[in-house]
């Protein structure tokens, strides 16, 4: 099987004092699949996500600060599925994603390089969720991801027993268009 990848994702950076999935990406990409058994299934993607931070703060009353970081990644997610009878697929997989590029900003515009801690290049993280087959060609998922190490150091790189930077932390929606 091969096919369409499309999708949002709502994202926010755990470990950079912003809350909430407040940053809205892009999904797109293509996919290939293998029944291994009856019941479970695999799937690989080649795709583009847009991963990152936003929060938008209200300071005195008459202006507004506001943070944006944008991650855009090249992913290859690796899927395991397990079918059950009513259409619905618990999935868990794993995701090796590379950085090409991350832009930081506020209202004053973007952060100059030398202002900007570098990014970790590689991303590998975890994912479970959940697919309803909606018809022989569309599939719909839900998934969450969490990087497994830190895509950056913390300022002045300061860890805590297992808090070792900043981790991506994604929900995503994800339309699937199978051909054939």
């Amino acid at each position: 099987d091969a096919g369409f990848v499309c999708g949002i994702a709502g994202t926010q950076v755990d470990g950079d004092s912003h809350a909430g999935y407040n940053k809205m990406g892009p999904i797109a990409g293509i996919w290939v699949g293998h029944r291994l058994t009856s019941v479970l299934y695999s799937r690989m993607e080649f795709r583009y996500i847009q991963k990152g931070s936003f929060a938008k703060n209200a300071q005195d009353g008459s202006s507004t600060s506001f943070y944006r970081m944008r991650l855009n990644y090249f992913e290859i997610p690796v899927i395991v599925g397990y079918r059950l009878r009513n259409g619905f697929n618990p999935i868990i997989g794993l995701s090796g994603g590379y950085l090409i590029k991350a832009k930081e900003m506020n209202e004053f515009g973007s952060f100059p390089p030398e202002d900007i801690q570098k990014f970790n290049k590689v991303e590998l993280a975890g994912l479970l969720g959940l697919e309803y087959n909606y018809s022989e060609h569309w599939s719909f998922t839900f998934l969450a991801s969490y990087s497994l190490f830190p895509v950056r150091a913390h300022n002045s790189n300061i860890t805590y027993r297992w808090n070792r930077g900043q981790y991506n932390n994604v929900l995503e929606l994800i339309a699937r268009y199978k051909l054939m």
